[in-house]
């Protein structure tokens, strides 16, 4: 594992969520954000390491996804104060419901989404670089 590329690309993660509850993003355009970020980072990992880029890139995806989670439960009502469409969609829940342990909730559904789906973009842009250059295997070599 390469823990000093996965450090440098994991500041993602939570500072997304901070620009989320902060309410930076206007309704739609995180997920435009969340797009490039992903494919930015597969594609950083992919080349950085493209014998190894399937689990770096799973384990800095479900890292951003979880930390960026993570800090939009933590702060769920300024979240919600600063993103009027929030409470919008989530305005027609049954009594009871809440939020903050809702959002806490997806925290592990999104780091798992994050992770396979970085991880799996990863490893494909490894074997297209690896095919380009000439090796098949995206820089593996077989035992």
């Amino acid at each position: 594992m390469n823990w000093r590329l996965i450090g440098l690309l994991g500041v993602v993660g939570p500072c997304m969520g901070g620009l989320t509850v902060m309410g930076v993003f206007p309704r739609g355009v995180d997920r435009l954000v969340w797009f490039s970020v992903v494919v930015a980072c597969a594609l950083v990992v992919a080349r950085r390491e493209p014998g190894r880029a399937l689990p770096n890139a799973a384990l800095l995806g479900f890292w951003n996804g979880a930390s960026s989670t993570m800090v939009q439960a933590l702060f769920v009502r300024r979240l919600v104060a600063n993103n009027p469409w929030i409470q919008e969609a989530f305005a027609k829940q049954p009594a009871g419901f809440d939020l903050e342990f809702f959002v806490f909730m997806l925290v592990p559904f999104i780091g798992v989404a994050g992770g396979t789906v970085t991880g799996l973009l990863s490893m494909v842009l490894a074997r297209a670089f690896g095919a380009r250059h000439g090796s098949p295997g995206g820089g593996q070599t077989s035992p």
